[in-house]
């Protein structure tokens, strides 16, 4: 294996022990994750907040086993590399996706994750940016791509401007999409950036007005990151048959009789990610991130608790 001299035996990570509150979460010096043959080490420098994370802390998945390190995406350099991997070298900048491995998350100084979950970061993105992005962005794509979003249709993003919703905007306006986002008033223009055609207040008296001008034969395919009251007057703006796809964790699970309904989440492998770098190429992805220091880890998520994030909230791993 690859190991960068300078590569301490501990570092700090934003621990739980228990379910509780925010101010559960306190950063303690921990061993450096262990480094199997096919995993490569990120010393991290940006790392995804999501409100899974929250839900997680909070004991809504179950019991919260001592120690637990969460997080699941961000991005930094690579500090070491096992012995099978030959695509990465040390120093190399990175972001990646991963969980379920067991050996901690990414809210910490180093993370240890296999190498196929692991993608150069695109030379012109900021790493702020990509700590924030692979998540997201790979989900959104996972939802584009099972809804078959191509050029000339005119694609529904309800809920645009958060995370998963951002990126499905930015991507499928890529690929050609005529994108109409529904958005607060105060983070329209953000979406307009970002690509979409169109934008609506979903609980907006001038909805209808906004919808004839933007589909007047009606939606093409319905991507839905988040569900409200105003879904289903959205809804019956879909052609005959159009497809709605939705991450899993979006609750109540959007319906909607006579068309086909698919849940989906975001894939975790090299092929995903060579996809979604295709994408951005040289392109400059404005999403939307809200810093907050690795030592303000409990503010972040009392901030993401809140609800109505437009764009991403990260944590600099700043120690």
């Amino acid at each position: 294996m690859t190991i960068s001299s300078t590569l301490p035996k501990v570092m700090k990570a934003a621990v739980v022990d228990a379910a509780g509150p925010p101010e559960a979460i306190h950063i303690k010096d921990v061993p450096v994750p262990a480094l199997p043959a096919n995993h490569v080490l990120i010393a991290l420098e940006f790392v995804g907040v999501g409100i899974w994370d929250a839900q997680q802390r909070a004991g809504s998945w179950g019991s919260v086993k001592p120690g637990t390190i969460m997080g699941a995406d961000g991005s930094g350099t690579i500090a070491a590399v096992g012995s099978h991997v030959t695509k990465f070298h040390v120093g190399d900048r990175v972001y990646s996706y991963s969980y379920g491995y067991g050996s901690g998350g990414f809210y910490a100084q180093y993370v240890s994750v296999p190498a196929d979950r692991v993608a150069a970061v695109p030379a012109h993105l900021e790493m702020k940016i990509a700590g924030g992005m692979p998540c997201i962005a790979l989900t959104a794509q996972s939802g584009l791509e099972t809804l078959k979003a191509t050029r000339a249709q005119t694609l529904l993003v309800f809920g645009a401007s958060g995370g998963v919703g951002s990126c499905a905007v930015w991507l499928g306006s890529e690929k050609g999409a005529t994108v109409v986002g529904t958005a607060r008033p105060d983070a329209q223009e953000y979406v307009r950036s970002l690509g979409a055609a169109h934008t609506v207040d979903p609980n907006s008296a001038e909805r209808e007005g906004v919808i004839k001008r933007a589909a007047k034969d009606g939606f093409d395919a319905a991507l839905v990151t988040a569900n409200s009251d105003a879904l289903a007057y959205f809804f019956s703006h879909l052609k005959p048959k159009a497809p709605i796809a939705f991450p899993n964790g979006v609750e109540p699970k959007p319906h909607l009789s006579g068309h086909p309904v698919s849940a989906f989440d975001g894939a975790m492998s090299h092929e995903a990610f060579e996809r979604l770098n295709a994408a951005i190429s040289t392109k400059t992805l404005p999403l939307r991130v809200q810093v907050f220091s690795f030592k303000d880890v409990a503010a972040a998520h009392r901030r993401i608790e809140e609800g109505h994030v437009v764009g991403k909230i990260v944590l600099h791993i700043n120690l």
